[in-house]
């Protein structure tokens, strides 16, 4: 699914990658070095901890940072075209479906990135989807060749290998519509839903200072019943007026993000606990273990915010007597803002092929890299592996890094990596 975010007034947030520095205040040090653990705490919670220093060191794995093939095309013809791309999942057989999110069109291409068939569409027959659609995304469902499509508010739409309609069904949790679809397993649906209390305050009632936070509230559902198995619901980021007409998001907040693999879900909840921590949970939404690492937590401090404004909230497009102004109005703004207790270690979690769980480090600093931690299936922390930048990560295999790229002219590309060495 795409994660592009839109732009508030002035600023906006990008919430990506990998924390680049050392952890500094509060934090748990009761492992050796090198030395994972798997215990039962004093409440019989199953706990798995890893020493953040060795979840940290590479894992050996290398993702190549040249492709071995890049589907789309700035002009061409018309399969190669995309409006936006709304996901994209390479399957058993090599070849890969790539959905194009404003059309609702599954296109099927080979190994070698060649066009091979279209299947959905906008329209009203079986398998297409309703032209007033807001837009179409493929679903994450790691070890599965059946594909599934979220049209953006209501409904689930289930094909085959071969973009063959299978059937339809809602997900709307208590009458109301989900902004994302985080992966079908089983007969079993993850769903999230976003409420902004902030976006909804008339004028009037605007006053200089922190909104109440936004939320992000989860269920998983069973798509027989369509009863919820398990309900999530935890803060998530914040703005500030900083005039009654102009609002910033806080620096550093971030959203909690959740993920469905073949056998139980997994939760990260941006520190708010206080620890670099991710929540385990079986199908049936009982919480079936913590994974941790073993290292401090750091606090925001404000030279970060300088890091903030000089690398993310720029504008090369503007003169140098205005890009000057404009930097100078937002470092400003936001030393003028509480900042959050903790930086966040998480930002983003995904299940790959084989079963094992990643989870993308939070970034500020662009210049970092973009690095992702690897957990085995009993929640060992077995080291890290860099991404090419600016890939937006969607699926890994046993061998290879499947991802959405942005070139010139906004076009967007999908393009597999090899992932060497993993054996």
């Amino acid at each position: 699914m795409s994660t592009r975010i839109q732009p508030l007034h002035l600023v906006w947030l990008l919430v990506a990658a990998a924390c680049d520095r050392p952890a500094d205040t509060g934090g748990d040090a009761g492992l050796p070095e090198g030395v994972h653990s798997l215990e039962r705490d004093s409440a019989g919670m199953l706990v798995a901890t890893t020493p953040g220093a060795r979840a940290r060191t590479p894992v050996g794995w290398v993702v190549d940072s040249v492709p071995e093939y890049r589907i789309g095309e700035v002009d061409g013809d018309e399969p190669y075209l995309f409006s936006f791309i709304g996901g994209a999942r390479q399957l058993s057989d090599g070849r890969v479906a790539v959905l194009d999110e404003r059309n609702c069109e599954l296109r099927f291409f080979g190994a070698d990135g060649v066009f091979l068939e279209q299947k959905g569409g906008r329209g009203e027959g079986p398998g297409e989807f309703h032209p007033r659609a807001l837009g179409c995304f493929l679903v994450p469902s790691p070890g599965n060749d059946s594909l599934r499509v979220f049209d953006n508010g209501w409904t689930l739409s289930f094909f085959d290998d071969r973009g063959r309609f299978i059937h339809r069904q809602s997900v709307s949790w208590d009458g109301e519509r989900v902004q994302r679809v985080h992966g079908v397993a089983g007969k079993r649906v993850l769903v999230e839903r976003r409420y902004s209390p902030f976006l909804n305050e008339p004028p009037d009632s605007r006053t200089i200072g922190v909104t109440e936070p936004s939320t992000s509230d989860f269920t998983l559902f069973d798509l027989e019943s369509r009863a919820p198995v398990w309900e999530a619901f935890h803060p998530g980021y914040r703005a500030y007026w900083v005039r009654t007409d102009q609002r910033f998001y806080i620096p550093f907040d971030i959203l909690p993000d959740a993920v469905l693999g073949g056998d139980g879900l997994f939760l990260t909840l941006g520190e708010e606990q206080g620890g670099p921590e991710i929540l385990e949970y079986d199908m049936s939404g009982r919480l079936r273990r913590v994974i941790r690492l073993a290292e401090p937590v750091a606090a925001p401090s404000p030279g970060d915010i300088d890091k903030l404004v000089e690398f993310q909230l720029d504008y090369p497009e503007l003169p140098d007597t205005a890009r000057k102004r404009m930097r100078e109005y937002n470092a400003r703004a936001y030393r003028q803002m509480p900042l959050p207790q903790f930086l966040p270690v998480f930002s983003r979690l995904l299940v790959d092929e084989v079963g094992f769980l990643w989870a993308e480090l939070y970034r500020f600093d662009i210049r970092a890299p973009v690095r992702w931690l690897v957990f085995s299936p009993d929640g060992e922390g077995l080291g890290s592996v860099d991404m090419p930048p600016e890939l937006e990560v969607w699926q890994i295999g046993r061998d290879f890094v499947l991802g959405m790229w942005e070139g010139d002219l906004d076009v967007e590309y999908v393009q597999r990596h090899a992932l060497v060495g993993r054996g």
